[in-house]
C-alpha cells in the first residue's frame, strides 16, 4: 500500500500537470470506486482545481465550484495522467476528464482504491480522525508518551495507528525501529522518553530521505508519469535478509503484517 512518501510523490507530480485545469467530471467504471457524498444527485462540472494537498495516506484536491475530492490509493490505485489516456486498460477504475481533453486515470488492480466527492465545509470523517503528521512538530516524544505509555501492545502495531501518527505503514515502521534501535515487539509502555525521541528524529529523517527519493516502489507504486520511485534501493531491513551489518533478520507478523528486524540491533 502506497504510504507517506508515495502519497506525497504523486501529489506532487499531479500538482505539476492538473493545479488549475478544470474538472469536466469524474466517470466511474468500477461499481465502488467513485462515491458522491454530496446532496447533489447529478454532478455539474466540478470546477478548476485550486490546490492538491495530502493528510495522511489522503490525497485531497479542492475546487473552486466548492468540491472537495478525496482520493485514497489503498493497496493497489495509481493515478496516471496522460493526454492519451483511454478506459481500454482492465484495471482503470474511474477517469477524470479534464478541460481540453485530457485525462487522468485512476488504475486499481484490486479495486480497493477509493475517490470520495464532497462539499466544502462538510463533515469528511476519513480526515478527522486522523492523528499527527509524521513531519509536524506536532510529532514529540511527549506525544508518543501520552498516546503509548499505558498500551501493551507492540511498537510496530501502535505504529500503523492512523489516528495516532497519519500515513505510516509496514515498510517505514521497519525502517523507522531498525534505525531507532528498538524491537518491533516492544510494548509501548516500555518505550522509556530516550527511545521515544530516537523514533521521533528517526521518523522524520526516513521520510524526508523517501521523499527525495520519490517514495518506495516494490509492488504496484508508480508515479503519475508512470515511473517508480527509488527509496527501495535504500532499505535496510524490510524484504531483506541480512542487516546492513550483516545479521540474519527476524521476520515475524504484528498487526497482520510481514515485520522484519535484526535481534541483534534491535533490543
Amino acid at each position: 500500500m502506497p504510504e507517506l512518501p508515495e502519497v506525497e510523490t504523486v501529489v506532487r507530480g499531479l500538482r505539476d500537470c492538473i493545479l488549475n485545469r478544470e474538472i469536466e467530471k469524474i466517470e466511474s467504471h468500477y461499481p465502488t470506486t467513485v462515491t458522491n457524498h454530496t446532496k447533489i444527485k447529478s454532478l455539474p462540472s466540478l470546477g478548476r482545481i485550486l490546490s492538491i494537498d495530502r493528510r495522511g495516506k489522503y490525497i485531497v484536491i479542492n475546487t473552486d465550484a466548492g468540491f472537495v475530492i478525496l482520493v485514497h490509493l489503498r493497496m493497489t490505485g495509481k493515478l496516471v495522467f496522460d493526454g492519451l489516456c483511454s478506459i481500454t486498460g482492465t484495471h482503470v477504475r474511474a477517469t477524470f476528464h479534464l478541460k481540453g481533453n485530457n485525462k487522468l486515470c485512476f488504475d486499481d488492480t484490486r479495486t480497493f482504491g477509493k475517490i470520495k466527492i464532497f462539499r466544502q465545509g462538510d463533515s469528511i470523517p476519513d480526515i478527522e480522525k486522523l492523528g499527527v503528521e509524521p513531519l509536524s512538530y506536532l510529532l514529540t516524544s511527549e506525544y508518543l508518551k501520552e498516546k503509548w505509555g499505558n498500551r501493551n501492545a507492540p511498537v510496530k502495531s501502535l505504529m500503523l495507528q492512523q489516528e495516532v501518527i497519519a500515513g505510516l505503514g509496514n515498510i517505514y515502521a521497519c525502517e523507522i525501529l531498525y534505525r531507532s534501535g528498538v524491537s518491533p515487539l516492544t510494548p509501548g509502555k516500555k518505550l522509556s522518553q530516550k527511545v521515544l525521541d530516537k523514533i521521533v528524529v528517526q521518523t522524520r529523517e526516513v521520510m524526508q530521505e523517501a521523499i527525495s527519493m520519490n517514495g518506495t516502489s516494490v509492488s504496484d507504486f508508480r508515479r503519475v508519469d508512470e515511473k517508480t520511485g527509488e527509496f527501495q534501493n535504500f532499505l535496510r531491513v524490510y524484504q531483506k535478509k541480512e542487516c546492513p551489518k550483516g545479521h540474519t533478520l527476524r521476520i515475524v507478523r504484528i498487526a497482520g503484517r510481514s515485520t522484519y528486524f535484526c535481534p541483534v540491533c534491535q533490543r
